[in-house]
């Protein structure tokens, strides 16, 4: 929704991986990486089979043909939705973020996403950090795009997909995701610079009770904590 608030950007991983990000490395993995099953950190709340699809539509019965002996056979039906992915887009590059929105007032962070890993990393200067990311991707032959994941609903939903839209499924995720267009097709490294001075850290386990949210976190403002 675009009413809902942005109220801060996170970073949840294991304590490793978080204090290289505050060093400055955006660590981006390929769209690909994120359709197999990894089974390693993350990995039940990172795989998605359906990155990168393009477009979808709802089956609703539809019955699949097939031609044999000069005439067209019925050989069952389709009850879901079909989606179709485009060559080559599993090779764009992202960079996973957490948005704590004006919605989420009432739960803040949903405790699922401590599958991420231990750590949390809050940008306290949201603009900076872009310009610093910027300026880091600036004339490397990519186009940088940066959005808030749209969730849509799997049983209802038809049209376009594509980076930023997932299914509702993974809605708990709030993801703001930067992208590398067209991609590497590999793990990319983006050095933007040391982060320490507009980003702070923290136990993901303590994160919800040390957050603080201002009175009119739907109306306005910025993200209040307590965090230190």
């Amino acid at each position: 929704m675009e009413d809902d608030q942005v109220l801060g950007i996170f970073k949840f991983q294991t304590r490793q991986r978080i204090e290289q990000f505050v060093q400055g490395l955006l660590y981006m993995n390929t769209l690909e990486y994120f359709v197999k099953d990894e089974g390693g950190e993350g990995g039940s709340a990172r795989n998605d089979p359906h990155e990168g699809m393009s477009h979808m539509v709802q089956g609703r019965g539809t019955i699949l043909q097939m031609k044999t002996g000069g005439e067209f056979k019925a050989v069952g039906s389709i009850p879901g939705a079909m989606r179709c992915r485009v060559p080559d887009s599993l090779k764009a590059n992202v960079f996973c973020m957490y948005a704590l929105r004006a919605s989420a007032s009432d739960t803040l962070v949903d405790p699922r996403n401590g599958e991420f890993g231990d750590t949390f990393a809050v940008v306290t200067q949201f603009d900076e950090f872009m310009r610093r990311v910027n300026a880091a991707i600036l004339g490397g032959g990519h186009e940088l795009q940066r959005y808030l994941v749209e969730y849509v609903d799997d049983a209802s939903y038809e049209g376009p997909l594509g980076i930023f839209k997932k299914s509702s499924r993974f809605s708990y995720q709030s993801e703001f995701r930067i992208a590398l267009l067209p991609g590497t097709g590999a793990a990319h490294r983006v050095y933007v610079g040391d982060l320490s001075d507009i980003v702070m850290v923290g136990p993901l386990a303590d994160l919800n009770r040390r957050l603080k949210l201002p009175n009119d976190a739907t109306s306005g403002g910025c993200l209040k904590s307590g965090i230190s």
